[in-house]
C-alpha cells in the first residue's frame, strides 16, 4: 500500500489539545507531505539582517545590537551575513531568506531551538571548494526547549528545516571506514588498516563491530554486546594506536583451511562540523529537507538527533474544520537526517544527482539514521551510520526511485522487539523499519552497491517489506511524482531490485540479506550469520550470482544451531537461480522448498530452483523440504536442479541430528503426507562430467522404479535413480 497525501494550500487553523481555542498562527504553504504547512515561529523577528556583514557586528542588524538568546532572527533577502561567532546563548529560531555562511577558517558555534533555510534562502558551512578547515569546528546546536505545540502541534520545530540551498562541508577525510589488515583482538592497543588513513587525527572516534556468529542463547534480550568504542591516540600510515586495549576479540571468517579470509572494517564518527541535540535527554533535535531543497551536504556528523522513537507511534490528529484533535506524543517523520518529499532542484546537481550526502556520520538517531522518503537521484556514499534504531539506512515508503546508496558503512542497528502498527501501514501489518537493520528498502528501484552492514540486530539489508502494488516514481530528474505528466508508475510487485552489487554484512546479525523482491544479488557476501546468510522469497523470479557466505564451525557443535547459506522460502516464486555460490562453514548450504503450485496461484510457482557451477562445504550441502502439511489441491510441480556444483564434507554426523549429506532429501515435516514430488535432478556431481542422476524423498521412492533406485548412495540422503532414467526424468 502507498499513503495517501493530501495538499491544503491555506495556513492551518491549530490549538492545543482540548482546552484552547482554535486560533491562527504563522505556517509556511502546505508542501508535499506536509498537509498542515510549517509552523514559522521567526514569522515576527526581533532582529533582522539589515547589511551585508559580520553576524558579530552591530551594524549587520535592525536593532543595532548583536542577535542574544531568545532573539528571533530573520537573515532577510538579498543580505549576505557571515557567522563568526562561538555562542551558547540559544536564539528562539533563524530564518534564512538570504544567505548566511558561516567562517571556515575559525571554529564557530550556533546554539539555536530552529533553524529554517527558506526556498530564497542559503546556509552554508563550508562548501565544496572552501570546507570548514582542519583543526576548526562549525557546530549547530538544537537547543533544548520544549515544543509549543499551541503554535506547532506536529512539532516538525525543534531542528534544521531545509526548503532551499544547503551546503555543508567539513574537513575531508579518507577513507571514512576501512577494512582492517589483521584481526583485532583483546588487550591490543593498535589496529593495523588495510589502507593509510588521511583526515583522521587523535581524538577521533572509531566504532568497531562485533564479529561473533551468535548462538540462539545470545541473541535478542541475552545479547551482551562486544563492538567497541575507540579513541585514536596516535595515526602512522596504516597503523592507528588506541588510547586503552581492545576488551574484546574481534575475528575474522575463515575458509577451510583455517585461514582468515574476511576482517571486519572501522569506522571513524568524528568530523568538524557538527549538527547536535544539546541535550539528548531533552528535547533532541532533527534534520529535514523537504519539496525543492538543494542539498549537498559532505563530511559533517549528525549526532543525537531524531524525537520519533522506535515503538508505536502517536501521530497529531486534526479534525475536519482544521482544529487540533489530539497532540501526538511520538509524532512519524522527526528523524536524525531526513530527505522528505525532497525532489530537489528543477535541474539536477553538477553530479547528476538531485541531492548529495558524502563522507558523513550519524551517531545516536532515535529511530533512523539516514531517511529517504518519496525522494529520488540522490548520492548517499561514504557515510558511517552508527548506533541507529530500528535501521540506518531507510527508503521508507517504496515510491523511492533511482536513488544510488554506495559505499556506505551500517553498524550497530537496535530492534525495537515490538509490534508497532503504523498509520497509513495497514495497522496491524506492524512498523516496518523497525527490525533492527543496515540497510531497509521498502521498494526495489534504487541501487545498492558496495555497501557494509556489521553487527545489526536483525537484518544486514532488509528489502523485503512487503507487497505495494502500484506506485508512483518519477518521469524524469527533478520530477515531482505528485504532479500529472511528472510521474510513470511500475508494478513493485514485479519490479526487479534495480541493483544490488558488491555488498557485505556480518558479525551479530540474524540474517544477512532478506529479498522479498525479484532480481539480480551481484557478488556479494555475508559471514557469521546466525540464522541465514540470504533469505529470499522473492515474488516471481530471482538470481544469486557470485555470492560467498561463511560461517563459524565452531558454532555447528551445538545441536540447535542451524545457519543456513541461502534460504528460499516462497513456494510461489517461478524461476530461482544460485550460480557461482561459495558457501561454507553453515549447518546448510542452500536450503529450497518443494512444494506444488497451488490452483489459486495460476500461472506461478511451475519454474526451477537451480544450484548451479558453485562450491558447498557444509554438514548439509544442498536440502529440499517437503510441506509442512500434505497437499490436496495439486498443479505442476517445482523442479530442482543441482548442476556442476562441487561439495565438500565439513564434518560428520552429529549426534541426534540428521546425516551430513551433500544432498539431503530426508525430511518428513508432515507425517502420513505422501504427495507426489518431483526429484533434485543432478547433473555432473562434484564436478564430474556425466554424473548425472535423479535423487526422491526417502519416503516416496517409486513402487515402480528398478531395483537400484531402492538403493541408498553416499553422501546423498534420499534414494537415487541414475543413469538415462535421471535425463528422461529432468525432460518430463
Amino acid at each position: 500500500m502507498t499513503r495517501t497525501v493530501m495538499f491544503v494550500g491555506a495556513a492551518a487553523l491549530v490549538a492545543s489539545l482540548g482546552t484552547l481555542q482554535a486560533q491562527d498562527h504563522a505556517h509556511l504553504s502546505a508542501a508535499s507531505g506536509i498537509p498542515h504547512g510549517i509552523a514559522r515561529v521567526c514569522a515576527a523577528p526581533t532582529v533582522t539582517s539589515v547589511a551585508n556583514g559580520a553576524w558579530s557586528s552591530p551594524a549587520t542588524w535592525s536593532a543595532g545590537r548583536i542577535p542574544a538568546a531568545d532573539d528571533a532572527v530573520r537573515i532577510a533577502a538579498g543580505t549576505d551575513v557571515t557567522y563568526d561567532a562561538v555562542s551558547g546563548a540559544a536564539l528562539r529560531c533563524v530564518d534564512v531568506e538570504g544567505r548566511l555562511a558561516f567562517r571556515t577558517d575559525r571554529s564557530t558555534r550556533m546554539t539555536v531551538a530552529t533553524l529554517t533555510v527558506l526556498e530564497s534562502g542559503r546556509l552554508e558551512i563550508g562548501t565544496v571548494e572552501a570546507p570548514v578547515a582542519a583543526g576548526m569546528t562549525a557546530e549547530v546546536v538544537i537547543a533544548d526547549r520544549r515544543i509549543d505545540t499551541a503554535v506547532d502541534p506536529e512539532q516538525m520545530t525543534g531542528g534544521l528545516i531545509g526548503l532551499g540551498t544547503v551546503r555543508m562541508h567539513g574537513a575531508a577525510i579518507a577513507p571514512t571506514f576501512v577494512r582492517l589488515a589483521a584481526e583485532p583482538l583483546a588487550g591490543q592497543r593498535a589496529l593495523q588498516l588495510e589502507e593509510a588513513a588521511s583526515g583522521w587525527h587523535a581524538g577521533d572516534r572509531l566504532v568497531l563491530p562485533d564479529t561473533r556468529q551468535l548462538r540462539q542463547n545470545e541473541r535478542g534480550t541475552a545479547y551482551a554486546p562486544q563492538w567497541e568504542e575507540l579513541t585514536v591516540a596516535a595515526i602512522d600510515g596504516r597503523s592507528v594506536a588506541l588510547t586503552a586495549p581492545l576488551a574484546f576479540d574481534h575475528r575474522g571468517a575463515r575458509g577451510e583451511d583455517g585461514r582468515v579470509e574476511f576482517l571486519p572494517h572501522v569506522g571513524n564518527v568524528s568530523r568538524n562540523v557538527v549538527v547536535r541535540s544539546e541535550n539528548p535527554q531533552g528535547t533532541r533535535g532533527h534534520v529535514i529537507f523537504i519539496t525543492r531543497p538543494d542539498v549537498d551536504i559532505r563530511y559533517a556528523l549528525f549526532k543525537d538527533l531524531g524525537r520519533t522513537r522506535m515503538g508505536v507511534l502517536d501521530n497529531t490528529e486534526f479534525a475536519a474544520d482544521g482544529s487540533v484533535r489530539h497532540v501526538g506524543t511520538n509524532q512519524i517523520g522527526r528523524y536524525s537526517l531526513h530527505f522528505h518529499h525532497a525532489f530537489g532542484p528543477r535541474s539536477p546537481q553538477a553530479n547528476g544527482h538531485q541531492f548529495t550526502l558524502i563522507g558523513n556520520a550519524i551517531d545516536d538517531a532515535s529511530k533512523w539514521g539516514i531517511t529517504i522518503h518519496n525522494s529520488h537521484y540522490g548520492l548517499v556514499q561514504d557515510n558511517v551510520v552508527y548506533n541507529s534504531r530500528g535501521a540506518g539506512i531507510v527508503a521508507e515508503d517504496g515510491t523511492e526511485s533511482f536513488n544510488a546508496f554506495e559505499h556506505n558503512f551500517a553498524v550497530r542497528s537496535e530492534g525495537s522487539g515490538e509490534f508497532a502498527p503504523r498509520s497509513g501501514y495497514g495497522g496491524a501489518t506492524g512498523d516496518p523499519g523497525g527490525e533492527g537493520a543496515g540497510f531497509w528498502l521498502r521498494g526495489p528501484n534504487n541501487i545498492l552497491r558496495n555497501n557494509v552492514a556489521a553487527n545489526v540486530d536483525v537484518f544486514g539489508y532488509g528489502i523485503a517489506a512487503g507487497a505495494l502494488d502500484t506506485v508512483r516514481i518519477p518521469k524524469f530528474t527533478g520530477a515531482d511524482p505528485s504532479r500529472d505528466g511528472e510521474f510513470v508508475t511500475i508494478d513493485a510487485v514485479d519490479t526487479p531490485v534495480l541493483e544490488f552489487t558488491g555488498n557485505e554484512a556480518y558479525g551479530a546479525i540474524q540474517t544477512g540479506v532478506a529479498i522479498g523482491w525479484n532480481g539480480v544479488l551481484k557478488d556479494s557476501r555475508v559471514w557469521h550469520a546466525s540464522r541465514n546468510a540470504v533469505t529470499a522469497f522473492p515474488a516471481d523470479r530471482l538470481v544469486i550470482d557470485g555470492f560467498v557466505a561463511r560461517g563459524d564451525v565452531s558454532v555447528l557443535a551445538r545441536a540447535f544451531e542451524t545457519p543456513t547459506g541461502v534460504w528460499f522460502t516462497n513456494y510461489a516464486a517461478k524461476t530461482v537461480t544460485v550460480r557461482h555460490a561459495d558457501i561454507q562453514g553453515l549447518r546448510v548450504g542452500v536450503a529450497s522448498p518443494f512444494f506444488p503450485r497451488i490452483d489459486t496461484e495460476p500461472g506461478r510457482g511451475d519454474g526451477v530452483a537451480t544450484i548451479e557451477d558453485s562450491y558447498l562445504r557444509n554438514y548439509v550441502g544442498v536440502a529440499v523440504a517437503t510441506a509442512y502439511t500434505p497437499v490436496t489441491t495439486l498443479a505442476p510441480v517445482k523442479k530442482a536442479v543441482v548442476r556442476n556444483t562441487r561439495f565438500a564434507p565439513l564434518a560428520a554426523d552429529l549426534p541426534g541430528q540428521y546425516p551430513a549429506a551433500a544432498i539431503s532429501m530426508n525430511y518428513g515435516m508432515s507425517p502420513g503426507d505422501a504427495a507426489r514430488r518431483d526429484p533434485v535432478v543432478v547433473y555432473d556431481f562434484n564436478a564430474t562430467p556425466g554424473d548425472t542422476f535423479r535423487v526422491f524423498y526417502s519416503h516416496e521412492v517409486p513402487a515402480s522404479a528398478a531395483p537400484p533406485c531402492h538403493t541408498p548412495r553416499p553422501q546423498i540422503g534420499g534414494f537415487v535413480c541414475a543413469g538415462d532414467d535421471a535425463t528422461q526424468e529432468s525432460r518430463r
